[in-house]
């Protein structure tokens, strides 16, 4: 494989990926004239049209779109191989691009504790990303990702970092005036403090109920939730790590305990990535920190 047509995958997969020579020349550093010259040069070679231009849009040709899934796959091998052969045997040098939940876990327990291990190894760079989307790992170039609920892929390498139990709370003075609750059916028709989700699903044994968010307070944001629970606003379902505090101030209180829920939190690794020495050891600092870190946000 020559360096012309190496260029010109590597540009073709960019601005693919992208969507636009612009996003790409930001991401690579090259300039756009470079990018579309390599582009042109890998199809020339190819003697196939990979890409549709024109002056507002950018789109894969059918060929483009089954030749951009093959290739990128077998480029992301090659960087993963080659990664992994540079590496010294104790070497904790080089990149981790590790994907995790938001709000307070992923900014008050996890970020701090990867801080902590790259202040120990200055010869590493962390690459902390906090968006919810669910990426597939053995496509994606993340190393390493926190992932909650039961896991599909058993060719992963998973550690469980903790259980998290998800609590229905609501104020004391909520709670009074509603006394009469004593099953998920008794919620209908009163306000919930939700998030993303309006449709909420109560699980015990066989039973199994569905109460919609009719109406109440609307935030994709834990710590909001959890304001407005203690504000009085309505019922609100939320993790251990933002109500124990409260449940143990009086600020709130715990309604249909025996409906809670419990979710496994887990750390993911792809298996070729976790060969790396830097990834196995922060996934052991994690694991090693994670439930101390996270009991003591419970108050």
């Amino acid at each position: 494989m020559n360096n012309i047509y190496w260029n010109g995958l590597r540009s073709f997969l960019a601005v693919a990926e992208h969507g636009s020579f612009t996003l790409a020349s930001d991401e690579t550093g090259l300039s756009k004239a470079s990018l579309s010259q390599q582009v042109s040069q890998l199809e020339e070679h190819l003697d196939v049209q990979l890409l549709y231009r024109t002056t507002r849009k950018l789109r894969l040709t059918e060929i483009g779109e089954r030749y951009y899934e093959m290739c990128r796959a077998g480029v992301k091998q090659i960087e993963d191989a080659s990664d992994l052969a540079s590496q010294a045997t104790d070497s904790l040098t080089g990149p981790i691009r590790m994907n995790a939940v938001g709000g307070l876990i992923g900014e008050e327990l996890i970020a701090p504790l990867v801080i902590e291990y790259q202040q120990a190894n200055p010869g590493i760079e962390v690459k902390l990303d906090f968006s919810s989307i669910r990426e597939d790992l053995l496509e994606t170039d993340f190393d390493l990702v926190l992932r909650m609920g039961d896991l599909e892929d058993s060719t992963l390498i998973a550690r469980k970092l903790h259980t998290i139990t998800t609590r229905y709370v609501a104020s004391p003075s909520f709670v009074a005036a509603h006394s009469k609750i004593r099953h998920p059916s008794d919620l209908k028709g009163l306000p919930f403090i939700s998030g993303s989700v309006q449709e909420w699903i109560f699980t015990r044994g066989q039973e199994r109920i569905v109460v919609q968010a009719e109406k109440g307070f609307q935030i994709s944001n834990g710590r909001v939730m959890c304001q407005a629970a203690v504000a009085g606003l309505g019922i609100a379902r939320l993790a251990d790590v933002y109500t124990d505090a409260p449940i143990k101030r009086g600020e709130l209180t715990e309604m249909l305990s025996g409906w809670k829920q419990t979710t496994p939190l887990w750390l993911v690794s792809p298996p070729t990535r976790h060969q790396l020495h830097r990834v196995r050891e922060l996934m052991n600092y994690l694991s090693s920190n994670f439930k101390a870190r996270y009991e003591a946000v419970l108050g």
